[in-house]
């Protein structure tokens, strides 16, 4: 079911914001194995980027995150990027989902979020509906920085490629002059 399209690129209907709310409230009340899962899915690639830190290799400074240097301006993309749909999510999502969902009621005893602070009034219609279609436009957020990640780590494998190429050529060379 496709709910964010119809929320971002289309006039907004009743059924639009019908089906997201079905769907998210899907995902909301998932069993607690399924939300483990998604923010493995979430943190694993974070611990690679971390894990390939140590090395100090070209490509790494310019594709892993090994030169960060924030206060010349120096930040590697690929852990910028990443590091920015993990607060998109943490921002955006959880906040959004707590305006539309109501309280979950599959029991959770490992969250590391803090608890919901009370509403003195329940949220709006608008409000809910604002929430939904901020959800959707962070969805299509953390879509294009999952592509810029991805693209980054193939440019990487690429440039890997081409030096380890260039350098077979210079070897060649350097034997055949021999």
């Amino acid at each position: 079911m496709t709910v964010d399209i119809p929320l971002l690129y289309q006039p907004v209907t009743p059924e639009a914001i019908d089906n997201a709310y079905k769907f998210y409230e899907m995902w909301w009340e998932a069993p607690g194995a399924v939300k483990a899962l998604f923010h493995v899915a979430l943190g694993l690639p974070l611990v690679a980027l971390l894990i390939k830190l140590h090395k100090w290799s070209e490509s790494a400074v310019f594709f892993d995150g090994s030169c960060i240097e924030l206060a010349s301006g120096n930040a590697n993309a690929t852990l910028v990027m990443h590091l920015a749909t993990i607060v998109l999510y943490l921002t955006v999502h959880i906040n959004s989902f707590r305006t539309f969902l109501y309280e979950s009621t599959v029991t959770s005893s490992y969250t590391i979020l803090p608890p919901q602070a009370p509403r003195d009034v329940p949220p709006t219609a608008d409000e809910r509906i604002e929430a939904v279609r901020v959800l959707a436009a962070g969805n299509a957020l953390v879509g294009l920085l999952t592509l810029g990640v991805m693209g980054m780590q193939i440019g990487q494998e690429y440039a890997k490629r081409v030096e380890e190429r260039e350098e077979r050529e210079v070897e060649r060379k350097v034997k055949k002059d021999i």
